[in-house]
């Protein structure tokens, strides 16, 4: 017993000593796959084979690879993809051209098995041919309006054939993609003279076709080879006469091609000098103004408002109607947005605006296949249903339908430089100001304050009430039943809130010194990418943006080129290329009561 006793403590003491012992696991795998070897080996030339076997260090897993791979120049017949363990097998579907450099690039198709660790934009490069082809154009994409980087793949298109026509009716000759901050590299192209795209290709078949697709393009074409590299960087060729150059960057009209301003990661050996193989470029993406006028969208999301949205400002020619059940007069309230690329009309008499349903027939002008402007006629027909939650009673009567007035909440407070806005669920019918009382209040006595109240020049559905407001004071207002009156027979209850203004110190400004105006230019200012306010200068000088609420801003200029007011988009059949916008290099962080001196040169 004695015996068996201290058997069972020593079995227990060696399972202890195993458990200590056992792995922790150790840090996380957050290494993407390597390439261990490839089958014919990674830019090879003289190519012949049918397939191609890339072998990793790790299982792997292929992620979306037929959306994810690009094949430069792209084929007729897209290649087939399949692994066996740890091999990646590439086989193709017809003959390969000769002399000619392809390059495979799988963008995140290729991650390991177990962490998911992605080998981004790898690369397998061959030719059919004696020479590798080595040329690459490399750069940026932005937005032309946000100048935001996009961070969906955009695919990079290239031509020899220099025609206008090539995007709409031709594939491209090499495949680029760019990654989620906007970069891209087409790399292993062959010296030549290439027409370049940027396009975001909504059917997938490597052509601008469709109205809503964004395009980027340069305003001509470029010069691809080692002595144009060379040019731009001001290096002498080996065999140069000496011709100085004396600039170290160069437009190609609208278009800027930096040599210096963008690393791109290369699965090359890392060069000891210049880069004489690779151009930079920039190119800014948008999206075309529609030429063709069309219904966008049309709603009743109130019983009382139809709303018709047009693809372009509606012109003279525009007609509409109601088609009327019954022989009383359908009454409504019309109301055009500024760009009057959209109409709403509310409708007047309950009578009507309780039917299910309302008919409204169009006429606008379009233009054909042809260019040339027609007539067109629509009728659109705008249904409503009442919600209902429960069935009533016989005994429950309808609820009292009372107007909605919002404005500065209780306790809130007041902009000195600013009017108080009331708003209304409809459009304003009158303000009646002896139904409002106004009152500052200093050391707890209610003082009358004069104020003036009146509808809005825009917004059919806002009251602006102005008065002189005191700094760092207490007000409160009172509205009665009555005072703002909707064009629909509704009152709304007694308002009763009390609000303070803030400080003078507590706002700070900002000075902007604007350098090299040379046309008009629309400055906004913005937080966190909302217009706060828009200034139209045209020449240069300082420029005052008082009474700013603590906090960070930036500032974008737009080069208003044809004076309208607005950005204007670009069109690629025209070579228009859209307007230029800037940003400030860095964002302000406005403090209470501090001017703040910024100084902006505006490019040429």
């Amino acid at each position: 017993m004695h015996k068996y006793i201290c058997f069972l403590l020593f079995a227990g003491f060696c399972l202890s000593c195993a458990q200590q012992g056992s792995p922790s696991g150790g840090p996380r795998d957050e290494d993407p796959p390597q390439v261990l070897e490839s089958d014919p080996p990674n830019y090879s030339t003289r190519f012949e084979e049918k397939k191609i076997l890339i072998t990793f260090d790790e299982y792997i897993v292929l992620d979306n690879v037929n959306q994810e791979l690009i094949v430069s120049p792209p084929m007729e017949k897209n290649p087939e993809v399949k692994l066996r363990k740890r091999t990646l097998i590439i086989e193709f579907e017809e003959l390969l051209k000769e002399n000619t450099t392809y390059t495979f690039n799988f963008g995140d198709a290729i991650k390991d098995l177990h962490e998911g660790n992605k080998l981004q934009n790898f690369e397998y490069v061959f030719s059919t041919g004696d020479v590798l082809d080595s040329m690459s154009i490399k750069g940026t994409l932005k937005y032309a309006e946000t100048l935001e980087k996009p961070k969906e793949p955009i695919s990079i298109m290239l031509y020899s054939d220099l025609r206008d026509s090539v995007p709409l009716t031709e594939i491209p000759l090499y495949v680029g993609r760019s990654n989620d901050s906007g970069v891209f590299s087409v790399n292993n192209l062959r010296p030549d003279e290439y027409k370049i795209f940027a396009l975001k290709d909504g059917n997938n078949n490597f052509l601008f076709d469709l109205p809503s697709e964004e395009i980027a393009f340069l305003d001509t074409s470029l010069t691809v080879n080692t002595d144009f590299v060379r040019q731009l960087l001001g290096i002498e060729a080996p065999d140069s006469t000496g011709m100085p150059v004396d600039t170290l960057l160069m437009h190609v009209d609208t278009m800027l091609i930096l040599v210096d301003s963008i690393a791109t990661a290369s699965d090359t050996i890392p060069a000891t000098g210049p880069d004489l193989n690779s151009i930079y470029i920039d190119l800014m993406l948008f999206t075309e103004a529609s030429e063709i006028q069309y219904i966008f969208d049309y709603t009743r999301e109130d019983k009382r408002k139809l709303q018709m949205v047009f693809a372009l400002p509606l012109t003279d020619t525009f007609e509409y109607d109601f088609i009327q059940r019954g022989s009383e007069e359908i009454r409504f309230l019309e109301y055009f947005s500024d760009r009057r690329d959209s109409l709403t009309l509310w409708i007047i008499d309950s009578a009507h605006y309780k039917m299910d349903s309302l008919s409204v027939s169009l006429k606008y002008t379009v233009k054909d296949t042809s260019d040339q402007y027609m007539a067109v006629g629509d009728t659109l027909v705008f249904t409503y249903h009442e919600k209902s939650s429960k069935k009533k009673k016989k005994s429950d009567s309808e609820p009292v339908e009372m107007l909605t007035v919002s404005t500065i909440r209780n306790g809130g407070f007041q902009d000195l430089h600013r009017d108080l806005s009331l708003n209304l669920d409809f459009p304003l019918e009158k303000v009646t100001d002896s139904l409002i009382t106004l009152y500052h209040i200093p050391d707890s006595v209610e003082v009358p304050v004069p104020f003036s109240a009146e509808a809005d020049s825009i917004l059919l559905n806002r009251v602006k009430l102005s008065a002189t407001w005191e700094s760092d004071a207490a007000y409160k207002m009172k509205i009665f039943p009555g005072a703002i009156a909707s064009i629909y027979p509704i009152e709304h209850d007694t308002i009763d809130i009390s609000f303070k203004t803030r400080d003078t110190e507590f706002y700070g400004q900002i000075l902007l010194s604007l350098e090299n105006v040379n046309h008009r230019v629309l400055v906004q200012l913005l937080n966190k990418q909302k217009v706060i306010s828009v200034m139209e200068v045209d020449a240069d000088g300082q420029y005052v943006f008082p009474y700013l609420v603590p906090r960070e801003y930036s500032f974008k200029f737009i080069h208003d080129l044809n004076n309208n007011g607005r950005w204007d988009t670009g069109n690629y059949l025209k070579k228009v290329q859209p307007e230029p916008a800037e940003l400030l290099p860095a964002t302000i962080k406005v403090r209470s009561n501090w001017d703040h001196d910024v100084t902006m040169t505006l490019e040429k």
